[in-house]
């Protein structure tokens, strides 16, 4: 049954997201807790298929859940349990879909005061309230043409002032930068940044780039098959990644073994030798980041720990360094110099040694 949000008895309730959304959806198990204050910023992570687009259609009343709640400010919008569904209209919820989906048989200007007249608002103060936000947008001067004449950040700048015209209290943006080229993609990041800094509800952002996300957000969460996997401040969830995903996404070496003092045993028999000596035992992490990773042509002598052979698969320049992707018993990311491929004649296919000092292994508890 529908009925309208239900607010909580206590009038000091948090102000923010509370929410817990459980569904199925194809071969989807969902199953999401979060909370997120009002005034903060949420980016949240995750490999294609990990249920991001699905989370925020059930935030926003758009695909019910089963079983959970949904709470924005004290008042309940969906609880199954208690039999409370508020519809997606009268949710205090803004929706900003990847591909913007604005109405190409109406101007921008009415466009962004669709939502409004939908609302009940009239015609002429919908009509204001949009020309409002079309100027804090920029958009002003394209009040009168249709979507079909403008660029993709233009698209973008109206489809955000459709969402904020609404006033919600819950800003949902799905890959808002995905459709914007690379050249254009920077200025629209600090356009939404600066937007985003005098909006006092909260935001959930949906981005696949983890500089998006760090620019954007003030906390991250990371989501893989519908269940949340880490989260946290990007320092944080950088130091100490716990899933491949995650490692991928920062660019670090990840693996996951037994400790037994300073050795760690991987399940293929590979061994990581640690200079940490707070883990003896149980299941650990031990992170390796690609720069402290050396390579030789011949296996090394002296003091490394660990050292392991391998072959070059793939050589991808970035910036004043260069990626190396070392295949072999430990597949590992090195990152080195120009001059380091030069000097040691690095190819791909060419045979390599890796090795790493005991003391670059960073190690924490699985």
């Amino acid at each position: 049954m529908t009925r309208a949000a239900v607010s909580t008895a206590d009038p000091s309730a948090k102000q923010g997201l509370r929410a817990r959304v459980v569904l199925r959806r194809g071969t989807l198990d969902l199953s999401v807790d979060i909370d997120a204050r009002a005034g903060e910023v949420v980016g949240l992570l995750g490999p294609n298929a990990a249920g991001k687009t699905t989370f925020l259609r059930a935030l926003a009343g758009l695909t019910p859940i089963m079983a959970g709640h949904v709470v924005l400010d004290g008042a309940v919008l969906e609880d199954p349990a208690v039999g409370v569904r508020t519809a997606p209209e009268e949710r205090s919820v803004g929706l900003m879909f990847q591909d913007y989906r604005l109405f190409p048989h109406l101007t921008v200007l009415d466009n962004v005061a669709f939502g409004l007249r939908a609302r009940g608002v009239k015609r002429s103060p919908a009509r204001q309230s949009a020309m409002e936000w079309l100027a804090k947008v920029g958009m002003a001067d394209a009040a009168g043409v249709r979507p079909r004449a403008l660029s993709g950040g233009q698209a973008q700048r109206v489809a955000l002032a459709r969402a904020l015209v609404l006033r919600p209290r819950l800003l949902l943006l799905d890959e808002p930068l995905a459709a914007i080229d690379g050249s254009a993609r920077a200025d629209l990041r600090r356009d939404l940044h600066r937007h985003l800094s005098w909006f006092d509800g909260t935001c959930l952002l949906v981005t696949h780039d983890p500089l998006e996300a760090v620019t954007l957000a003030d906390r991250l969460v990371v989501l893989e098959d519908g269940h949340v996997t880490q989260s946290g401040s990007a320092e944080e969830i950088g130091a100490h990644p716990r899933t491949r995903y995650v490692a991928d996404l920062v660019g670090v070496n990840l693996f996951r073994g037994r400790s037994a003092g300073t050795t760690i045993m991987l399940p293929g028999g590979e061994t990581i030798v640690a200079a940490d000596e707070r883990y003896h035992h149980g299941e650990v992490f031990a992170a390796i980041h690609p720069r402290v990773v050396s390579l030789f042509r011949e296996a090394p002598e002296g003091s490394p720990r660990n050292v392991w052979p391998g072959a070059v698969e793939v050589l991808d320049a970035i910036g004043d360094r260069v990626r190396v992707q070392v295949h072999g018993p430990m597949p590992l990311l090195v990152e080195v110099t120009p001059a380091a491929v030069a000097s040691l004649a690095l190819d791909e296919g060419g045979e390599v040694w890796a090795a790493v000092k005991a003391a670059e292994v960073v190690v924490y508890p699985a």
